[in-house]
């Protein structure tokens, strides 16, 4: 009777292969899902960190905390609430960085480093500027050359007198304008920053005001 008992309740090779053939095929699937709710989780809960982190950088500046404005700055693998008018500031006081590391599978793009004005608390501004390359003298015609500082007609060709003057030279519109190969910049304040993982991607806005949304 016990050997029977024994017969009855084993499992044939086939029947066993069958089970791990089922579940091969369900970890196929499961897998690749469950790797992607994760990766969604994962920059769901980055991104309303780095929003927290914003508005608590935004609230020392208003507040006057230390008498100082705030800002946020990004590394590859981590960002940094700090004190201060700018990240790289050698005489920036250290000691009163958070530091808050970033999973591998976070990418971040857009603005690298946002700083709220003391007392304010809107985004310190990208001053205007003029940018751009300055259009080599050698690839201007005749009448082109004389109004690019910098070259001049001679011989039959623009030649370099001594080479066109760079855009970053110029200090006002008008003549950033007159510069062939050079933009006038204005003022920026605010921006985005991208938060991607894969395909997903989560952008955080900072106006010119100040206010700080999830588009």
């Amino acid at each position: 009777m016990s050997k029977l008992f024994i017969f009855e309740k084993s499992f044939t090779l086939l029947e066993i292969l069958l089970v791990i053939g089922i579940i091969s095929i369900l970890l196929v699937f499961i897998v690749p899902l469950s790797l992607d709710f994760y990766k969604s989780q994962q920059l769901e809960a980055q991104t309303q960190s780095v929003i927290q982190t914003l508005r608590r950088a935004q609230s020392k500046a208003m507040a006057m905390e230390l008498d100082s404005p705030f800002g946020i700055y990004f590394g590859t693998s981590n960002y940094t609430l700090f004190k201060g008018s700018f990240y790289s500031d050698p005489g920036r006081d250290l000691q009163y960085d958070e530091i808050f590391d970033l999973p591998e599978i976070i990418n971040v793009s857009g603005l690298n480093e946002i700083v709220f004005l003391k007392s304010e608390g809107v985004p310190d501004g990208v001053s205007a500027y003029c940018g751009g390359i300055c259009t080599p003298c050698s690839n201007l015609n005749s009448s082109q050359c004389p109004q690019q500082q910098g070259c001049r007609w001679r011989g039959g060709r623009c030649r370099d007198n001594p080479g066109c003057t760079s855009c970053n030279s110029y200090q006002n519109q008008s003549d950033c304008e007159s510069q062939l190969g050079c933009a006038w910049q204005p003022e920026i304040r605010g921006g985005n920053i991208i938060l991607s993982v894969d395909n997903k991607t989560r952008t955080i806005n900072i106006n010119e005001i100040g206010r700080v949304n999830l588009e």
